[in-house]
């Protein structure tokens, strides 16, 4: 599963193989509304009325049947696929989005507003990656990786909303005179048919894509410094060889390069100007009654005037730079930073999905049976986030946001868990699938020959 932020871990793999039955993600954080009870325990949205500049950003993986199997020369491959999803929303005005459906408040009403703004993209794609990696230098103190993932993508589906101004005055019974609304919204044409778009059959999960194809791409370095530990000792005396022999690590990647290419959909839409027949638009009532997407388009021609958004476009992958660093204290005491920057704006598409920017410090706890994991993140959005997560054979489960599990008003939240089988090398009768080589490692009892017995020409 690691192969997916950073490919080169691929090569001189601890594993001689690992199978991933199942696993999955979601996480979900924004600024714009929290969760809480009303008087009679039913869980209602809070819109939060201030001043900041609001995001929601969400992603969420379903995957499994994934492998990977060291080679001889210290070499890996792997293969993985995956339902993905990433939804966001940057560039959110807070008047705009406190005042839907509540125009007639009295603080909002006589008063002008300009410039609102919004900016929404979620996508969801199959993919099927293809990694392949090895040794660049390994001179018995350095290491040096690099490893290479393509991708073949299955665009499912796309959903998009821009409005790049809006000004209006809000009247005195809560009704807009709109000055200027320049929204361009849609969806991706392979929606046409179901329901929620402009359809009549019910939505299937997952929809039908557009059909694979290669267009994506991952690539990463990792630079390690063997650690020259003495190997601790068993009751018996034999050596306890560790399967990480490095003291630390440090990696970079660049993930999800590449494009997805879709064709509008029926109802996609951008307005042109406002409709003349209207004096003032109700958009208290905006939503009332809308049940699609082709809905909402015909409930907004009573205040503006639209023109059909027809033909092909893009949509990124979230392309990101990964910046890595991991320390070996010895004794199965680990500790990791990890950033992530987001560079999608990068990518020449039309529209962009993208990962939140973060920075995550995970001190843990891991052996080859089981780990304790204790990842805190900051998303550079002020938002702090704390999570636990455990390991037990081939089992692991855990939540990004612990703090969220135990408050009243909720902000965040997720979840993943990952079922898997693997084996470490030298637990193995060889430590590679294939080739004849027996040298490996692993937390085993192994009798090492006195060093006065040893001949030059043989290491073990």
């Amino acid at each position: 599963m690691g192969l997916g932020e950073q490919p080169a871990s691929v090569a001189n793999s601890p594993y001689k193989y690992d199978f991933n039955l199942v696993n999955g993600n979601i996480y979900l954080a924004n600024n714009i509304a929290h969760t809480a009870k009303n008087s009679e325990g039913a869980i209602r949205l809070i819109r939060f009325d201030d001043t900041e500049t609001k995001y929601v950003k969400g992603n969420a993986s379903l995957g499994g049947l994934s492998v990977l199997l060291s080679l001889s020369r210290k070499r890996g491959v792997g293969i993985r696929y995956n339902v993905r999803s990433v939804m966001n929303g940057t560039e959110i005005s807070p008047n705009f989005v406190a005042q839907i459906n509540r125009f007639n408040s009295p603080e909002y009403t006589g008063r002008t507003y300009l410039n609102e703004q919004l900016n929404f993209s979620s996508a969801t794609w199959q993919e099927l990656a293809f990694t392949y990696g090895g040794l660049l230098r390994d001179d018995g103190v350095n290491r040096i990786k690099l490893g290479v993932t393509l991708k073949a993508v299955n665009p499912m589906g796309h959903a998009w909303a821009v409005l790049e101004r809006a000004d209006y005055d809000v009247l005195a019974d809560g009704r807009l005179d709109v000055n200027r609304f320049n929204l361009r919204a849609g969806y991706s044409a392979n929606l046409d048919g179901y329901e929620p778009f402009d359809g009549t059959n019910a939505m299937r999960i997952p929809p039908q894509g557009t059909g694979y194809k290669l267009s994506g791409a991952d690539i990463g370095l990792v630079y390690e410094r063997v650690a020259f530990r003495a190997d601790p000792k068993s009751a018996s005396g034999t050596s306890l060889h560790p399967d990480i022999t490095y003291e630390f690590r440090v990696s970079a990647s660049i993930t999800d390069i590449g494009t997805m290419t879709m064709d509008y959909g029926s109802a996609s839409f951008a307005t042109t100007g406002l409709n003349p027949n209207a004096n003032s638009a109700d958009f208290n009532s905006l939503f009332t009654g809308v049940t699609s997407f082709r809905a909402f388009r015909n409930s907004l021609e009573n205040y503006l005037t639209t023109t059909d958004v027809t033909g092909t476009y893009t949509v990124s992958l979230p392309t990101a730079l990964r910046l890595n660093y991991d320390y070996n204290f010895g004794n199965n005491f680990y500790f990791n930073a990890a950033a992530l920057a987001d560079l999608s704006w990068a990518m020449p598409a039309d529209f962009r999905v993208s990962y939140i920017n973060h920075l995550m410090l995970t001190p843990r706890y891991e052996t080859g049976l089981y780990g304790v994991y204790l990842p805190i993140m900051y998303n550079f959005s002020n938002d702090t986030e704390v999570g636990l997560a455990a390991r037990y054979g081939p089992f692991t489960i855990g939540t990004h946001t612990l703090e969220t599990l135990f408050k009243k008003e909720k902000t965040s939240a997720g979840f993943f868990f990952s079922i898997s089988i693997s084996q470490l090398k030298a637990n193995a009768r060889k430590p590679y699938c294939f080739g004849s080589s027996r040298v490996g490692s692993a937390m085993v009892r192994k009798q090492r020959t006195p060093i006065y017995k040893r001949k030059k020409f043989i290491f073990f």
